[in-house]
């Protein structure tokens, strides 16, 4: 009998050892910042978007697109473009501040569906194009 009642105090002790360590919230760095929603998410404030940078895209023909967009930052920005499954078809950084245009031709593709990221290391965009 004595067994018994020292076991049951042991598991609640115990169970009343987790219930305790698992109301204690893990701290959160500095430079993270929470996002409540279904669960609370932390991620570097580095890692931001830009509300000031945006770019277009614009179908011009079967397998073609232009890309534009307009930059006042002195960092460089690069741009991708993937196919549908995923692979990174063409990569390319561009320097210069001011506007930016290009015609890509993608035409000898045989999915015409495109996804485009344009971004730095602190912040990037992404979008699709279909070029039929």
């Amino acid at each position: 009998m004595i067994k018994y009642i020292l076991f049951f105090l042991f598991t609640l002790l115990l169970c009343i050892h987790i219930g305790s360590a698992q109301e204690t919230k893990p701290q959160k760095e500095k430079n993270q910042t929470q996002v409540k929603g279904d669960g609370e998410i932390n991620y570097p404030k580095k890692i931001l978007v830009n509300p000031d940078f945006d770019f277009k895209l614009k179908s011009t023909s079967k397998g073609k697109f232009i890309l534009s967009f307009f930059k006042k930052q002195n960092k460089a920005i690069t741009i991708k473009i993937y196919d549908i499954t995923g692979n990174l078809v063409l990569q390319e950084t561009v320097s210069e501040d001011g506007s930016f245009s290009k015609e890509y031709d993608l035409s000898y593709y045989k999915p015409k569906f495109f996804v485009v990221e344009v971004g730095s290391s602190q912040y990037n965009k992404t979008k699709s194009i279909i070029t039929e």
